[in-house]
């Protein structure tokens, strides 16, 4: 489990996008700062969405690797997003 508190930045609608900052937490042990930008776009022709997930991030130093150590909890965080969503259908 990664504990972490955020505050969201940016919701931006007309572009289904939000941008939101870590701000502590077990991230924040390695990082000086992290931004998550998440956008959703529609298929065209087809249904379901594409979501990209950009991170911006500086490592406290460079011993710190690269944050795709973390890819396997925003992976099981998007199963839990989807389920949610597939839920309310």
């Amino acid at each position: 489990i990664i504990l972490a508190k955020e505050r969201i930045e940016v919701v931006e609608p007309e572009k289904k996008m939000i941008k939101f900052r870590v701000l502590e937490g077990d991230i924040m042990k390695e990082f000086k700062s992290f931004v998550i930008t998440i956008q959703v776009t529609p298929k065209q022709g087809g249904s379901g969405s594409i979501v990209r997930w950009h991170f911006d991030y500086e490592k406290i130093d460079e011993n710190v690797s690269h944050p795709e150590t973390l890819l396997p909890f925003f992976a099981e965080m998007i199963k839990k997003i989807d389920e949610h969503l597939l839920s309310e259908e």
